[in-house]
């Protein structure tokens, strides 16, 4: 866990994977203690991370070492020397990918983005892989870590959604779609931090939407898009779309899923380019709204439409 201060559970999907498989395995009664391993510099669990509730303790690799049969490195990279020395003590050592890595190592230097993970000769047994990226990462970590690749299950609790949920029912918002309601408020909420995920066909989707049926659009919601608005290839893209034109869309910070439905759409549009299991699809899902998506992993769930049509 890379804990830092000032962390939120709802900033990144990568807090709530590594909490799902604490409580995952601390169900098991095949598995001991269960740690977080801080790979940051807080010196306990953020409190925006709403962690405290699992009974898992944050520690230091070191003063854990001889406590430890299995580690598994997720969310932050563990000292290699560390990693070495439990090898040598005969520790099983497993990495879990739960990021987009083929975009991350390709986009992190092309763009001069900070480093995210480093290939940097840590000695794993196995690597665990998300099913949504078999086909762009598992090939490249076989060779790369010199280890099996392994598929596991992207899990998933409504744990800290109802906690979120709880929160704002004592502040008089209700999160889940209110049948009835129209016209209705579309919102797209993809990060934009990568091309794998961004408001790009969301924006033409819901557009074509508001060409045929102007009556039924109230609003549409571009959100995590601040740090775009004001580039010129982006102006001009959103700028060519009805909805902007006609002053029905507008450009939103980063905000925490729940309380923005809660308070301002009725449906979500949603795309991805090899990265269809999100906890966004699960939370929207959960709350009964609408969900319009391209991600054949999630089966008859919500409104899918193929690819990169927008029209469909």
């Amino acid at each position: 866990l890379f804990a830092r201060d000032g962390q939120a559970i709802w900033e990144n999907g990568i807090h709530q994977n590594i909490a799902f498989l604490a409580m995952m395995l601390k169900r098991s009664d095949r598995v001991g203690p269960v740690y977080f391993l801080n790979g940051g510099d807080a010196q306990a669990l953020p409190a925006g991370l709403d962690l405290d509730g699992l009974d898992v303790p944050l520690v230091k690799p070191a003063d854990v070492t001889h406590e430890l049969d299995v580690v598994i490195e997720m969310g932050a990279q563990l000292p290699v020397e560390w990693l070495k020395h439990m090898k040598a003590l005969g520790k099983k050592r497993v990495a879990f990918f739960c990021g987009h890595t083929y975009a991350g190592l390709g986009e992190t230097p092309i763009f001069d983005k900070p480093s995210g993970h480093i290939i940097n000769g840590a000695p794993f047994d196995e690597v665990w892989l998300l099913p949504q990226y078999d086909k762009t990462a598992a090939p490249m970590l076989r060779t790369l870590l010199r280890a099996p690749v392994h598929l596991m299950p992207h899990i998933w609790s409504p744990y800290f959604l109802e906690r979120r949920i709880a929160a704002l029912a004592a502040e008089g918002a209700t999160f889940g779609y209110q049948p009835g309601r129209r016209p209705w408020r579309l919102a797209t909420l993809e990060p934009n931090i990568s091309v794998v995920k961004t408001c790009h066909y969301p924006m033409l989707a819901c557009d074509e939407f508001y060409r045929a049926r102007p009556d039924a659009v109230q609003h549409l919601f571009v959100v995590n898009a601040m740090h775009m608005k004001t580039h010129s290839t982006f102006v001009h893209f959103a700028n060519s779309l009805d909805l902007v034109r006609q002053h029905k869309a507008t450009f939103e910070p980063r905000l925490d899923l729940p309380g923005f439905m809660a308070r301002h759409a009725d449906a979500v549009v949603s795309h991805h380019w090899e990265n269809g299991q999100n906890y966004l699809y699960y939370d929207v899902l959960y709350g009964g709204y609408p969900l319009v998506h391209n991600s054949t992993l999630l089966g008859d769930a919500g409104y899918y439409y193929p690819d990169f049509d927008s029209q469909a």
